[in-house]
């Protein structure tokens, strides 16, 4: 009887030990799952907003373009073109968050002057590039929503139980959300 007993303390004893690995390694394999999501979401952002950067050369070498823009806001998007380039080099997402979000204020600021001229959209090239620009920021925009819901679902998941303890243990931290005029 006591033996019985033994075994049947055992095998329970054994059970809960495999019920909390599996709770470990399962709440370890989402966790990773959605920090994974949340860097592909990011990843897309990275592709439009390197799209519109790279958009900005051809439209400054336009000569009839500069002529209507203000010096300081020329300076500042080859500026702040510049410093994606760095941030990508770095591969800091809040630094390109904050860049991401400044440069996105001063390419809307670029496409209120270029709506302002109509002569500027005269010529094919600069239409073009204007309605690439155009887009490339609702795709970028459309891309943040993504971004935005993936990591709800990861912090959600990170912060509830028995995943914090996880996550804790793990290192993994919250992600940043992507917000206007962080």
């Amino acid at each position: 009887m006591v033996e019985k007993k033994g075994l049947i303390v055992g095998i329970v004893a054994l059970a809960v030990i495999v019920v909390l690995l599996l709770t470990i390694v399962l709440s370890y394999n989402s966790l990773v799952s959605k920090d994974q999501n949340v860097n592909n979401k990011w990843s897309n952002i990275e592709v439009e907003i390197q799209r519109q950067v790279d958009l900005i050369p051809q439209l400054m070498q336009q000569e009839n373009v500069s002529m209507y823009f203000e010096q300081g806001l020329l300076e500042n998007i080859t500026s702040l073109r510049t410093q994606w380039l760095n941030t990508m080099a770095d591969r800091s997402v809040n630094e390109q968050v904050n860049f991401s979000t400044e440069f996105m204020v001063q390419m809307g600021a670029f496409m209120s002057v270029v709506e302002s001229y109509p002569a500027i959209q005269s010529t094919d090239t600069i239409r073009d590039i204007i309605v690439e620009l155009e887009g490339t920021q609702n795709r970028i925009a459309a891309a943040r929503i993504f971004y935005n819901d993936a990591v709800n679902e990861y912090n959600t998941a990170m912060l509830s139980f028995p995943n914090n303890m996880i996550a804790g243990t793990f290192g993994f931290e919250e992600a940043s959300y992507f917000q206007q005029g962080q």
